[in-house]
């Protein structure tokens, strides 16, 4: 059995790098590992469109950044999401994924008066 996906590692791309593999149709995706290994993956047509219509999307509203429309380009990105997803929910599970350590209510710790110290959730 012979590999079939593209020769080159893929440590030497960088994410979201699209190249067809060794059997000349099917193509692969760099994707990475939760312990940050980045491997090939095949890349489904659902994903090919998301990954399309994002980019689409995304070029559209840097463009209105420059023009003035949005206050900085996150906010021309976050309206590129939040398009992409209203349009097609399911993109999410491809170009969408927030990480866990986001979700997690961030603790502040500030020092009150005797030394002690008291936690804030933010």
């Amino acid at each position: 059995m012979s590999r079939k996906s593209p020769s080159e590692p893929a440590k030497n791309f960088n994410m979201n790098t699209i190249k067809k593999g060794q059997d000349k149709k099917t193509e692969y995706i760099v994707s990475k590992k939760s312990n940050g290994i980045k491997y090939w993956k095949i890349l489904k047509s659902e994903e090919k469109k998301c990954l399309k219509e994002f980019e689409k999307k995304k070029k559209i509203n840097l463009e209105e950044y420059k023009k003035g429309k949005y206050v900085n380009n996150k906010q021309a990105l976050a309206v590129t999401y939040s398009q992409v997803f209203r349009k097609n929910p399911k993109c999410e599970k491809y170009i969408g994924k927030k990480s866990k350590k986001s979700r997690i209510k961030k603790v502040k710790k500030s020092k009150i008066k005797g030394g002690g110290e008291k936690q804030l959730c933010l």
